[in-house]
């Protein structure tokens, strides 16, 4: 199928890559299916409802190898999640200025890849933040 985007022009998807999110995103409840997009070593969760809606989101275990996170029972439940390796764990971006990043580490995206349906889920008490700071190291080449 073809999904117009505001930021990579018109994209030729699969029907099969198209993730579905029941419950939408806070605050784009009515956007609930997405094509998640590689780039490098950050990914794009692109909304297939409407081509301006577009989160910058990584693999949160990458940049901060200390995250640990307990998914609520009933999260699981959901999702329909029943073994570890269906779940994709990414949290969401926030780009404030090319060195300025912040990941929300507090409501991770978890997507249950054998469903292909996900959700944010909000880790209360767990004490992670909303704007965890995301140093990216200079490389030379």
């Amino acid at each position: 199928m073809q999904i117009d985007t505001e930021y990579f022009g018109q994209l030729e998807v699969e029907e099969e890559r198209i993730l579905l999110f029941p419950w939408g995103l806070p605050g784009f409840e009515t956007c609930r299916r997405f094509v998640l997009l590689e780039e490098r070593s950050f990914f794009w969760l692109q909304s297939v409802e409407r081509k301006e809606v577009v989160f910058a989101v990584c693999d949160p275990f990458v940049y901060f190898p200390d995250y640990e996170i307990e998914l609520p029972t009933a999260e699981c439940e959901l999702l329909a999640i029943t073994q570890p390796e269906e779940v994709v764990i990414l949290a969401m971006m926030n780009i404030m200025s090319p060195t300025e990043i912040g990941v929300n580490l507090l409501a991770p995206v978890v997507i249950n890849c054998a469903l292909k349906i996900g959700k944010q889920v909000i880790l209360e008490g767990s004490g992670y933040s909303l704007r965890q700071p995301l140093t990216l190291e200079k490389t030379t080449t």
